[in-house]
């Protein structure tokens, strides 16, 4: 070996012992203060509440509290966006909804939703119901893709949702895609608008997130024709799932996932997302989750990581097939 390959081979032990120094002290100091947890909502939704329910519970383990931001907005992009700006020292972490992998696709973004951050953990599956209004002949999927076929393109069927780009929308893309019939897509202003004119009957059909279909379906105002992910649900267990309806392969999750800061220690990334796999799985959370119609889904770094880019790809395919436009 000649001086110069054994310099470079000093300086690359040196290095690697220094990496491992370093990770050493960031997982036995890990955290020696707050924990910022950004959110891309306004206090009271659902992200919100699983983020308060969650912390109680991660400030015994972590010895530290998660303290919340709320910065709604431009479908998640700000809130992100501040996440993407900060030091990646585990100290500033959000939850993204599964908006994180379309919105980009609709909007300019500052960052991009994979290269940009660090996947911790998928926290939670929010799976979608696919109703329709009572008025509407249809007791399952393939009755109601016979009549969407069968209606005129001027009175062709109307799917609402709750915004354009999000899950609700991107769901009913796709429901007239693989169905093969034409479909108005109507975007509101938010959950609430869209299913108080459903059960109105000012449109035909869409997806509800369970905790706001189950009330209506009590109601016999609407009809639950499938579920949108690849389960049934318990609270709705003789609702078949979209798969199972002869819309092979149809999974629209509207889950939720931790992220940090691209860059963020591996020590401190593998601390964080053990400590809230362990949260997630006590018999309090599970109930919450349970309760609001989702699944927990927990895992690994690594099945984080796939999933966004599983569905970053899979919705940026959709988009471009549906010629789904930004607002």
């Amino acid at each position: 070996m000649n001086q110069h390959h054994a310099l470079q081979r000093r300086k690359f032990v040196a290095g690697a012992l220094g990496s491992a120094m370093l990770g050493s002290a960031w997982g036995s100091s890990y955290p020696d203060k707050p924990i910022k947890m950004v959110l891309p909502v306004s206090p009271g939704s659902a992200i919100d509440a699983t983020a308060r329910r969650l912390g109680p519970v991660l400030e015994g383990a972590l010895g530290q509290p998660l303290v919340v931001e709320n910065r709604p907005g431009s479908a998640g992009l700000i809130a992100t966006a501040q996440l993407v700006r900060s030091p990646a020292d585990g100290y500033t972490l959000a939850i993204v909804a599964s908006t994180h992998c379309i919105t980009p696709h609709l909007y300019k973004a500052s960052f991009h939703p994979l290269r940009d951050v660090q996947p911790v953990l998928a926290l939670t599956s929010g799976p979608m119901i696919f109703v329709v209004h009572s008025s509407v002949p249809a007791k399952d999927v393939q009755q109601l893709i016979s009549y969407a076929r069968s209606r005129p393109e001027k009175q062709s069927v109307t799917l609402g949702n709750s915004g354009n780009g999000t899950p609700l929308h991107v769901a009913g893309a796709l429901m007239s895609l693989k169905g093969g019939f034409k479909a108005l897509h109507v975007a509101y202003k938010g959950i609430g608008a869209f299913s108080t004119d459903l059960a109105g009957g000012q449109v035909m059909a869409g997806f509800l997130p369970v905790i706001a279909a189950a009330p209506l379906i009590k109601s016999g105002r609407i009809r639950a024709l499938g579920i949108s992910t690849l389960k049934r649900l318990p609270v709705l267990p003789d609702v078949p799932t979209l798969a199972e309806s002869g819309l092979p392969g149809f999974d629209v999750d509207g889950w939720l996932a931790l992220i940090a800061p691209k860059g963020t220690p591996s020590v401190v990334v593998q601390r964080l997302n053990g400590e809230f796999n362990t949260a997630l799985h006590t018999p309090e959370l599970e109930l919450f989750v349970g309760d609001s119609g989702g699944a927990v889904i927990g895992g690994t770094v690594n099945d984080c990581e796939s999933l966004f880019q599983r569905d970053f790809a899979g919705y940026g395919r959709l988009i471009a097939q549906a010629g789904i436009k930004a607002d």
